[in-house]
């Protein structure tokens, strides 16, 4: 089922570990003394007044006190239950391996279901923790920004579009940015319902001050889509921005339309810097090694489509983001290595479009020169992609297409090349190296 119909939740937070909470069969379980612990860990960065905003996927409600808590005791325990919530498509085996793991440990589940069955008692409010203090970084993931960059004036999307993905550019002043800084996180905050999507650009002018989007002199500014994590880099790693540069954001507007359908828009970008005098040696890239041309017969529920890309040097990985429509099914990414040895990297064996997750590595993940990354992506265009979608046309084949009824296989990931005694030193300083040798 569709998380973003069904879910009532959000319990999930960025880069938090989880609490071990007992669950004997023997005790009892209650909110102050068991739960609240687990609420305080791994859902209360949303699901509290002016809790994080995950890319436009706000929580419904508040679960900070008991009072708050009660009411959704039994929803809270199923969808924990059916591991829904949090909201994490991972496979287990890369537990552990990325920033922004939401998942809740086995004992902790079995704790918030035997607190529900047992009709949710509150417990002794004394003998739980204290309520968590929450800075006010104003619904940012990334903490508070550094730098916000808007649209320079409120664009209006008539009540007659369905569609319209209009270009923004926005001059790097010197009053915003007095000395360039290296870029450590990024994150769009969407201004209106139907903002489908936004992705941003770094640009530099050439001498009669004309940007050209396919110029070497660009850098990803990385992206947002519905549940979308923000882009971070680790210290070491970034982009530079500076005054003069222009910042390109490309917002795609979608709804249906009618009248009073329409709105303005004034979507923004939010920067934060690596500390001044920070070392940074290696710029970053980010883009997909996809397929750009595939057509998804009629009717089909399991149509795979494969791309690649060998890495000729050593690399450093730092991020993946598997990026589907509607029909999208599942996503592989496997690490094929120069020693014969082969490791999935990601697996995501349920694609939740409204939950399209940034998977940030925990620590850069380094590939020797000459591994080859294959991705398998797999379609459903049958009748039981209706059950979440009934407004697809299942009777019709399906291609390439920046509509969310067409398809995509943009399998994102964000990845720099370094000189061999630079991979050495990130292997040296505690990065996850290839396992080469088998999964």
């Amino acid at each position: 089922m569709n998380r973003s119909i069904a879910a009532l939740l959000v319990l999930g937070t960025l880069g938090l570990t989880s609490v071990a909470v007992a669950a004997d069969s023997g005790e009892a379980v209650t909110f102050h003394e068991d739960v609240l612990a687990i609420f305080q860990e791994n859902c209360q960065t949303c699901h509290r007044p002016g809790g994080d905003n995950v890319a436009g996927m706000v929580a419904p409600m508040s679960l900070m006190t008991y009072e708050e808590v009660r009411p959704w005791a039994r929803s809270i325990a199923r969808l924990v239950q059916s591991r829904e919530m949090p909201p994490w498509d991972a496979t287990d085996h890369t537990a552990g391996v990325f920033l922004n793991e939401r998942t809740l440990t086995q004992e902790e589940i079995d704790t918030v279901v035997a607190w529900a069955k047992r009709g949710a008692p509150k417990g002794d409010p004394s003998k739980g923790p204290a309520p968590r203090e929450w800075e006010d970084t104003g619904g940012f993931l990334i903490g508070k920004p550094d730098l916000i960059v808007y649209m320079e004036e409120p664009y209006y999307v008539g009540d007659d579009v369905e569609d319209e993905q209009p270009n923004f550019f926005i001059t790097l002043t010197e009053e915003m940015l007095p000395e360039p800084r290296w870029l450590q996180a990024i994150e769009y905050q969407p201004d209106a319902e139907f903002v489908h999507h936004i992705t941003g650009r770094a640009l530099i002018p050439d001498e009669d001050g004309e940007v050209d989007v396919l110029s070497e002199n660009t850098f990803s500014l990385g992206s947002i889509a519905a549940g979308e994590d923000p882009t971070i880099y680790p210290p070491g790693f970034g982009n530079l921005l500076r005054a003069g540069m222009v910042v390109r954001l490309n917002v795609h507007y979608h709804k249906e339309p009618g009248p009073g359908s329409g709105g303005y828009d004034r979507s923004a970008v939010a920067f934060r810097f690596h500390p001044v005098g920070a070392e940074v040696k290696h710029k970053v890239t980010w883009n997909t090694i996809g397929a750009g041309a595939f057509e998804i017969p009629p009717g089909h529920g399991n149509w795979r489509v494969g791309s690649s890309r060998i890495f000729e040097k050593d690399t450093v990985l730092l991020s993946l983001h598997p990026h589907m429509h509607f029909r999208g099914q599942s996503m592989k990414y496997t690490a094929y290595y120069p020693d014969g040895g082969a490791e999935v990297l990601l697996d995501v064996p349920e694609y939740d479009y409204s939950w399209q997750t940034n998977y940030i590595y925990r620590e850069p993940k380094v590939l020797p020169a000459g591994t080859r990354v294959e991705i398998e992506a797999v379609y459903d265009n049958s009748e039981t992609k209706l059950d979440e979608y009934p407004f697809l046309d299942i009777g019709r084949a399906v291609d390439w297409g920046a509509q969310s009824t067409d398809e995509m296989m943009a399998p994102f990931l964000a990845w720099t090349y370094v000189e061999p005694e630079d991979a050495s030193a990130i292997l040296a300083a505690g990065a996850a190296g290839s396992t080469g040798g088998g999964e």
